[in-house]
């Protein structure tokens, strides 16, 4: 499949990080913490916080607030360095909620393991009505070449529903997105929330766990589980507008991406590769999710509910 795409020079040479906050006791606000740490606020109290410092390999949100105080996500590990099986610390590169994959082009440019970047050039929030957003403008590096502008807008609902509109377009030459499982829009979840540890996985069509649910395609998959004995849950969600039916990368260890790179690998190689290839000057490749924290288990946190909301903001 080729889907080719345009992005101006100028929009190469961005460099400050927008410090206009919107900061309302009701509804989602923002707060700066620091030049490379933005917070997001529901009705005054923690919800999220992006991490976008040039520190980093890549821009991810941690940590990320449940209703009931609890963050959903495993702890940063730095680096693979700190790495520690044993105590959950394994995969470096799972940092909170990201966006990247590996296997792009014939070097199998590999922005999933971190061993190439994707810098923030910008980020640019808003507020109308109670809702959210944040636009970033971040780069995915070939070495010190730029190879990819990639522009996300996140939107945060006072009800813990994120959208992220995400646009890739190829700088100066072809890109191309081999077959793979490593990818695209994943969450790494709290230990104690994991299948191994007693959490549940559940999709759209009631089919449970982990061997039941990864690779196949569905509207949405919820993992919940318990964090200081609180039962709580993220959701992600595929959008029936995208180019094809994504793919989810859920795993009884914390894992949880969708992607729609890797049909073959996916779904056991009974269907063929689809490369996706960008060019210069022509369409961008568009994706859009959802992700959904919620307390409670799919029921009680109205994730059925929470889907058709996506569907109803993102038409």
């Amino acid at each position: 499949m080729k889907i080719t795409s345009f992005m101006t020079c100028a929009s190469l040479l961005i460099g400050s990080v927008a410090t206009s906050i919107a900061q309302d006791t009701k509804g989602v606000s923002f707060q700066r913490k620091s030049d490379g740490e933005l917070q997001i606020l529901i009705d005054g109290k923690k919800f999220g916080v992006l991490n976008h410092g040039k520190e980093w390999n890549k821009p991810f949100l941690y940590p990320l607030w449940a209703p009931n105080g609890k963050n959903i996500l495993r702890e940063i590990v730095p680096t693979a360095e700190d790495q520690d099986s044993k105590t959950g610390k394994d995969h470096f590169h799972h940092k909170g909620v990201w966006v990247a994959v590996d296997s792009v082009n014939e070097k199998k440019l590999n922005f999933w393991h971190e061993k190439d970047k994707i810098v923030n050039q910008s980020v640019k929030v808003a507020v109308s009505d109670g809702v959210g957003s944040l636009t970033m403008h971040n780069t995915w590096m070939d070495g010190d070449q730029p190879l990819l502008q990639e522009t996300t807008v996140a939107t945060f609902y006072p009800d813990r529903l994120v959208t992220y509109d995400i646009e890739l377009a190829a700088v100066d030459k072809d890109v191309t997105f081999y077959d793979t499982k490593e990818g695209f829009f994943a969450v790494r979840i709290a230990h104690t929330m994991r299948e191994s540890e007693g959490g549940h996985i559940i999709n759209a069509e009631g089919l449970n766990g982990s061997a039941e649910c990864w690779g196949k395609p569905t509207p949405w998959i919820d993992y919940y589980g318990e964090v200081d004995g609180a039962t709580c849950g993220v959701t992600l969600m595929d959008h029936p507008n995208n180019f094809r039916k994504s793919r989810y990368h859920v795993r009884n260890y914390g894992l949880f991406g969708i992607s729609p790179f890797g049909p073959k690998i996916y779904s056991n190689k009974t269907e063929p590769e689809s490369p996706v290839v960008l060019s210069p000057g022509e369409k961008n490749l568009k994706l859009t999710y959802g992700m959904y924290v919620h307390d409670g288990d799919v029921k009680e946190g109205g994730v059925a509910k929470a889907y058709q909301q996506f569907l109803n903001v993102t038409k």
